[in-house]
């Protein structure tokens, strides 16, 4: 069944979109997982001589998706596109231009997508449906292009060009075909009155029987150097763009009109050799119309945002703290929508000793979300703040110690009583020691630590026999062992320990309620060889082990610890990275498990992931 699978996702994408043997580059991916398969392919080929020169460009990837014991997802998405022209002249190319894009949507329901009646060798190819039924309308686009065009270079910094031809759209049992013109414009560092400025300007439009489509695209660079300590960068973003489209099922038409506009504004000043400072500002705006036989709708949006940023650097302390302010809106039909934030960010980075090192990074944000409609109590604030602290000490070359502390506290109030019984703290606390050891110049080990509490405590609980507020923990301790016995040569043992448990929390009281206990186990043993070719080659397997137990309440009123899970997985694994130099790299990576989980028959799981480069 997989390999039936495989050949129909790969059949569907080379269809789409044939691979060129010859190409200057091309990439090609097979992947196989537990609930996926399919491949992608990139390819680009580049051929001049004397008289022509031709570019072709393609993409195409194929995957089914499937869940167990839901529906199937068959996608096949695929591009070509080229040109082929001629010089004629040192300032002019002539040229034609051709694009296709294809791509299809199948929606599988049932215990089966294809049953295969594998009789014979030849009946291999026969797939057929007769269990696996399509859950919904196939979706299906198929849209090229041929045109003839034209591109001016009267400088080295300037390029004009112009393309018109014919455009053809298939989709949802419609067919359109009518004519496609653009125009592109691009001006590179031109130095006006000592300002740097960069243009780019794109125009297109299509006439599709009763469809029009139209886009408009301006970006705007300007850049001024004042002094040696100061600059000015200005970027300007216009875009204004027309979709038409055949609403299914009516013969008629519907319109959506997208335009946007944004300005960002950076302004660079070094105070002396050791502080600079960066000033950021931000507006941006978006109207979105859509325009039927039932009616307009339109949603607006507004975005603006100011940063101010202090840095200062000396030789052994680097520091820096930053004040950003950022306000946005939106309305539509549901009205009008605010929101504003404020963040105070702040960081140091010193060198205690030659073997101390110490980063430190901090922040406090708070963001409020406001509405206009009455009816509407989503209204909120929200306050964070987040801690970061990371120390590392070097005994020697060979032995280091580094140890990582993170607090993040987060609080949610909404406005109005009607949803303040949704009011919460989530506070999260991470430790994460780790050491690294090389007693031998063959061997190295390095050992880590983790212990993670997520809190979420809320400020009313109403119902006490209903606690919603949770605690959830977590403790890993895992090591890596490496023993190279000869040159190339590397035996990587790993292990790690999970210990993991959740519940109830009573936070006045400071009390935890266990619901849920896990503990897992994961090792594997890896060969690895290097060449001085730059092959890589990795052989071993791996094994893990999950238990998991649920804590009851008996008729006696004592706590019970029941086992209600377990999981186990074994098998081996393969890699290999071969980078040839005849232009080729090959990189394959797959493993085989055999699964074992109470509930449910023993099943097995294949990974693999095989990419191909040619270059």
């Amino acid at each position: 069944m997989k390999r039936i699978l495989l050949i129909l996702v790969l059949l569907e994408m080379w269809i789409a979109a044939p691979v060129q043997a010859q190409s200057d580059s091309l990439q090609f991916r097979l992947f196989h997982g537990l609930d996926e398969i399919g491949s992608d392919t990139h390819y680009y080929l580049d051929l001049h001589n004397s008289l022509f020169w031709s570019k072709i460009r393609g993409d195409a990837s194929g995957l089914y998706r499937r869940s167990s014991g839901s529906q199937g997802d068959l996608k096949t998405d695929a591009s070509l596109s080229g040109e082929i022209g001629r010089s004629l002249g040192p300032n002019f190319d002539l040229k034609t231009i051709f694009e296709s894009n294809y791509y299809k949507f199948l929606q599988f329901r049932g215990p089966l997508p294809f049953a295969v009646p594998y009789t014979s060798p030849a009946s291999f190819w026969n797939l057929s449906a007769s269990q696996g039924q399509l859950s919904s309308p196939t979706q299906k686009i198929n849209r090229s292009m041929l045109g003839l065009g034209g591109t001016y270079s009267p400088q080295d910094n300037l390029m004009i060009t112009g393309v018109a031809g014919g455009r053809w759209d298939r989709r949802e049992g419609y067919y359109d075909h009518g004519y496609n013109a653009s125009l592109t414009g691009r001006l590179d560092s031109v130095i006006l009155s000592g300002y740097k400025n960069d243009l780019d300007l794109f125009l297109e439009q299509e006439e599709l029987g009763d469809r029009l489509n139209r886009d408009l695209k301006l970006n705007y660079g300007l850049e001024m150097e004042f002094s040696p300590r100061s600059t000015n960068r200005l970027f300007v973003h216009y875009r204004q763009k027309r979709y038409d489209y055949h609403i299914w099922g009516t013969g008629s038409i519907g319109s959506r009109f997208d335009g946007d506009r944004s300005l960002q504004n950076q302004l660079l000043y070094d105070i002396n050799n050791n502080i600079r400072l960066l000033w950021d500002t931000q507006f941006g705006d978006f109207r979105h119309e859509d325009r039927s036989a039932n009616g307009t709708t339109v949603r607006l949006e507004t975005n603006t945002a100011t940063a101010l940023t202090l840095r200062a650097a000396q030789k052994l302390v680097a520091e820096w703290i930053r004040l950003r302010f950022d306000w946005g809106a939106q309305e539509d039909v549901t009205g009008l929508k605010r929101e504003r934030g404020t963040n105070l960010e702040s960081g140091i980075t010193c060198s205690v000793t030659s073997r101390d090192s110490l980063d430190f990074t901090t922040s406090v944000r708070k963001r409020q979300y406001d509405t206009s409609d009455t009816s509407n109590y989503d209204d909120r604030d929200r306050l964070r703040y987040d801690f970061d602290l990371f120390y590392e000490h070097d005994f020697s070359s060979q032995f280091k110690v580094s140890q990582r502390a993170e607090v993040i506290l987060e609080h949610l109030v909404y406005i109005f009583g009607q949803k303040s019984d949704q009011n919460n703290w989530n506070r999260i606390f991470r430790l994460l020691p780790e050491i690294y050891f090389k007693p031998h110049p063959d061997i190295s080990n390095r050992a880590r630590f983790e212990l993670v509490a997520n809190l979420s405590d809320y400020d009313f609980e109403l119902d006490p026999a209903f606690i919603r507020s949770t605690i959830y923990r977590r403790y890993t301790a895992s090591d890596s062992l490496t023993w190279s016995p000869h040159s190339g040569w590397d035996v990587v043992g790993e292990y790690s320990l999970s210990l993991e448990d959740g519940g109830r929390l009573l936070w006045d009281q400071w009390i935890q309620q266990i619901s849920e206990e896990y503990r897992s186990h994961l090792f594997s043993l890896i060969l690895e060889r290097h060449t001085q070719m730059g092959i890589r080659f990795d052989l071993g397997f791996t094994i893990y082990e999950r238990k998991g137990w649920e804590y009851s309440v008996g008729t006696d009123g004592q706590t019970q610890k029941l086992p209600f899970y377990y999981l186990t997985r074994w098998g081996p694994l393969l890699r290999l990275s071969y980078p040839s130099n005849a232009r080729v790299t090959i990189e394959a990576g797959g493993d085989l498990s055999w699964v074992h989980e109470w509930d449910r028959s023993d099943y097995t799981i294949v990974n693999l992931d095989l990419r191909a480069t040619w270059r």
